[in-house]
């Protein structure tokens, strides 16, 4: 997965953190069957990981307040992944 494209989506504020789900929706990865969804969450939840592991993304455990009230991850960039890179001269 790549963590450019991942970063893309993300928003930068935690009022907005999107969900797996949203994430792989606004990517338009193919979650149309179960398996295609199973196969995505574990690839985006992966790479989710390392990028919170780097500090450039952040996550919450919240819990859905409408319908079943199930708990998800809710992720978004942090500054680190907003800041524009430094130009190193070789």
């Amino acid at each position: 997965m790549n963590h450019d494209a991942i970063l893309t989506v993300l928003p930068d504020s935690k009022d907005d953190a999107k969900s797996l789900k949203d994430i792989a929706n606004e990517m338009d990865l193919d979650i149309n069957s179960y398996i295609d969804w199973i196969r995505v969450e574990r690839r985006l939840s992966s790479s989710l990981r390392a990028l919170a592991r780097w500090g450039l993304v952040a996550l919450e455990r919240r819990q859905r307040n409408d319908g079943h009230k199930f708990w998800y991850n809710a992720y978004w960039k942090t500054e680190l992944a907003t800041q524009p890179e430094e130009y190193t001269p070789p």
